[in-house]
């Protein structure tokens, strides 16, 4: 764990070690966890770095969902909030934000007309300035709401890019241990329906219906919309900030 930060635990191995939880809940409720193998398994996992590839593994998935659902949402919130052909956006917010993403990158937006006749181009100069003002906000103690809705939106993004990798674990622990308990009742010729073996039935149960309800694309939307909120919001704090040197200098 310590050789990931803050926002890699949170938004990268947070959801890889929920599409692992039901292997965990049943591997611990069937008394397996203190198993020999498993525990030196587990160790060595850890010790080769496994937490680091799980979390890269999630962070590839949520970046190739980004894309796909960006495409089909007209493009990031971030850049639908600055451009002037969007409908349904706040006028005066969106040019308060305009100026100051405008003063504090040095980077000039394109007015609506050439807006309208290059879009693309018009895009790609808000975006070139947005990655500005990202480099320029990662200081959690200075802007700890965008870090906080940075974390959010990247644990729902990566969550909804690895929903059919949870659902598929899920689905075969629970079939799993339906398969144990049949073996136990029919081979074995020993109960069943005992505590433990209905506790992780019931819990892996649980986590399957977790997988199809949590990952959401209008969650990852929503927390992407307020993402882009507090981005742009700091890009104001910056802007304030370079016109109080500007005239202090010139005092």
């Amino acid at each position: 764990m310590l050789w990931l930060d803050d926002y890699e635990r949170r938004a990268r191995l947070a959801p890889g070690l929920l599409a692992l939880l039901p292997v965990s809940l049943a591997l611990a409720v069937l008394g397996l966890s203190k198993a020999p193998v498993v525990v030196s398994v587990l160790t060595a996992l850890s010790l080769a770095g496994g937490p680091i590839v799980l979390a890269e593994l999630v962070r590839h998935q949520g970046r190739k969902v980004q894309e796909s659902l960006w495409a089909s949402w007209g493009g990031s919130p971030t850049v639908q909030k600055l451009r002037l052909r969007q409908e349904g956006q706040n006028s005066l917010q969106r040019e308060t934000w305009r100026k100051a993403v405008a003063s504090v990158t040095g980077i000039e937006l394109s007015a609506a007309r050439s807006e309208r006749a290059n879009p693309g181009k018009a895009d790609e100069a808000i975006e070139v300035a947005i990655g500005q003002i990202r480099s320029l906000t990662r200081d959690e103690e200075k802007f700890p709401l965008v870090r906080a809705e940075n974390r959010s939106y990247g644990f729902h993004r990566n969550l909804y890019g690895i929903r059919w990798t949870g659902r598929s674990a899920a689905l075969l622990v629970v079939l799993g241990v339906l398969a144990y308990m049949l073996w136990l009742a029919n081979v074995d010729h020993q109960p069943a329906l005992t505590l433990a073996n209905s506790l992780a039935l019931l819990a892996t149960v649980a986590c399957l219906a977790i997988w199809w309800v949590l990952p959401s694309p209008v969650r990852m939307k929503n927390a992407a919309e307020r993402y882009a909120y507090e981005l742009l919001q700091a890009a104001v704090v910056l802007a304030a900030e370079k016109a109080d040197s500007r005239s202090g200098s010139q005092e």
